[in-house]
């Protein structure tokens, strides 16, 4: 499987669920049953209301699963965190930010080359060698504390 397959994507509540603001569906046939199948189209998993969005998720990890792998919990992906918690200054726009990037398991420090042979945790690893450090720009921030390496417009010109 490819690092490249996992993306996010939206996912939205069943349109049985309570989640759904339209009621339960109604008899087909009629324009009442056309508005309402215009705002429930069909998924893997059933009809899902496009007005009730569950969240982001990683398409791929979710794929087959009842429950949906939040993107932030994508195990599979490389994720973009500032290095050492490191924040910026919250009344700067547009400050560099130390990043490191690397998969999930890498970053929490799960990673084999964080341990011993005899299991124990090696404090002499400071970071495991399947993570890269980067700069990103504090107006990349996203809503999960991620940075996006995409160039900032201002500090690249």
């Amino acid at each position: 499987m490819s690092l490249d397959e996992h993306v996010e994507g939206q996912f939205y509540w069943s349109a049985e669920s309570d989640h759904c603001p339209h009621g339960p569906e109604p008899d087909g046939d009629t324009e009442a049953w056309d508005e309402w199948s215009d705002r429930h189209p069909m998924s893997d998993e059933g009809r899902v209301c496009l007005d009730a969005p569950a969240g982001t998720a990683c398409v791929e990890c979710s794929t087959g699963l009842i429950d949906m792998v939040p993107w932030g919990e994508c195990r599979e992906r490389i994720h973009v965190r500032p290095r050492n918690g490191m924040v910026p200054n919250p009344d700067a726009e547009h400050q560099e930010v130390p990043v490191w990037t690397g998969p999930l398991d890498c970053l929490d420090r799960e990673c084999d080359e964080y341990f011993t042979e005899a299991g124990d945790d090696d404090p002499a690893v400071k970071v495991c060698s399947h993570i890269r450090e980067e700069v990103s720009c504090s107006c990349r921030r996203l809503g999960d504390g991620e940075y996006g390496l995409e160039p900032c417009s201002i500090r690249s010109s």
